[in-house]
């Protein structure tokens, strides 16, 4: 009989630290989703291509023919924009892309779309981005992504006149923080 009162004694002191436990982590999620987003920090540049970098020398050619290059884009702004076929959350970035370029006012020959067709699906990107980018099939392994430094993809990086990078981001949408000193 002792070690049944004992088995229950030591049941409920467990049961007691565990709701304890509970309550203190739904405290502390109630009090995170009452902090302010608006005034939240900025998402920080990618690190391998921080703001102020700028851009790498690279050549490619796009799906047109057009010979690519990052000094035929200086003096201007410009958007480049790493892809790959096999990569989960590229294409959910395709129409955001688009619809960023348009915004800003930049012109298709501005917006530079480095494709890696890893799956063999290259039609279902260059669907969307052509017309409104300059399309060059080239994986992040090739001259461009090597010259950027990049390590994964998406990868966008937003530059300004002066060929240097105003912000770089792995989502569309966080790249509307350079806008604000263009």
């Amino acid at each position: 009989m002792a070690i049944l009162i004992a088995a229950v004694v030591l049941l409920t002191a467990l049961t007691l630290f565990n709701l304890m436990l509970t309550l203190a982590v739904v405290r502390r999620l109630r009090q995170s989703e009452g902090s302010p987003r608006a005034g939240a920090t900025p998402p920080a540049d990618l690190a391998d291509i921080p703001a102020g970098m700028e851009i790498p020398d690279f050549s490619g050619v796009s799906t047109t023919g057009e010979a690519v290059t990052s000094a035929g884009l200086r003096g201007r702004m410009a958007l480049y924009a790493f892809f790959d076929t096999g990569c989960g959350s590229c294409k959910e970035q395709l129409r955001p892309l688009v619809d960023f370029a348009r915004e800003v006012g930049l012109p298709r020959e501005q917006v530079i779309a480095f494709v890696g067709d890893s799956r063999g699906e290259a039609d279902a990107y260059t669907s969307v981005l052509e017309g409104h980018t300059t399309v060059v099939m080239q994986t992040i392994h090739h001259e461009a992504g090597q010259a950027f430094s990049l390590t994964g993809i998406p990868a966008f990086v937003f530059a300004d006149a002066s060929g240097r990078v105003a912000r770089s981001a792995v989502a569309v949408e966080d790249l509307r923080a350079a806008l604000v000193g263009v």
